[in-house]
């Protein structure tokens, strides 16, 4: 394998992580996205979403 060959190797891998890090982000309105990284490489994306429900209230205003 080639200096050059190795490079796009790296290349491709970085454009999965980055396709996988958008897909984590895609449609999130409340919530995080988390990445662990280990010797300066990542190894998880965790996401961790959050459902509001600020309109869910009583006549008393007194909530769920």
């Amino acid at each position: 394998m080639s200096i050059t060959d190795d490079n796009q190797d790296k290349i491709k891998q970085g454009d999965r992580v980055n396709a996988r890090i958008n897909t984590a982000l895609k449609g999130i309105r409340f919530g995080s996205v988390v990445l662990t990284i280990h010797d300066s490489r990542i190894v998880q994306i965790e996401r961790m979403e959050k459902s509001r429900f600020d309109d869910l209230y009583l006549e008393n205003g007194e909530g769920i």
